[in-house]
């Protein structure tokens, strides 16, 4: 899915201007690298693409979507966000409950949900870990 970046500008409510203008096209399936010193917007610029900050002039477009014309939520569907420290990220006691979380939240029957996670436990090699803590779980894979 094509990602369009128009004249972008994002002000923080510090008055810090943090994006001034930036204008980038990503094409369906190109791999893109945002490099930059802290500080940069790195961080900032990519926080638009799920709609988790707003533009304050131009405009961001994943697919066909204004991203300041969904929520959240909506926008999660199309993209997707790792943190830079995965620890961040987790908040769940067991990882069953971390990895049905995504699914549910997108509105996905039980039973889609159950198969989903499924899948994704399977392709992982963590069907056998679902009561384990994920904060216990090695980030080699070593058991």
């Amino acid at each position: 899915m094509d990602i369009e970046i128009k004249d972008l500008r994002f002000t923080y409510p510090s008055g810090v201007e943090a994006l001034k203008g930036i204008s980038l096209s990503i094409g369906s399936g190109e791999q893109v690298a945002i490099v930059g010193q802290n500080g940069a917007g790195k961080t900032t610029l990519v926080r638009h693409f799920n709609g988790l900050l707003k533009p304050t002039s131009g405009s961001v477009i994943v697919g066909d979507w204004e991203t300041t014309k969904y929520s959240v939520a909506k926008l999660a569907s199309r993209v997707g966000y790792v943190f830079q420290n995965p620890d961040e990220q987790l908040f769940s006691r067991d990882v069953l409950t971390e990895v049905s979380f995504g699914p549910r939240n997108l509105g996905y029957s039980k039973e889609r949900t159950d198969e989903l996670v499924r899948r994704a436990l399977a392709l992982t090699e963590l069907s056998d870990q679902t009561e384990t803590n994920p904060y216990d779980l090695s980030p080699t894979g070593a058991r």
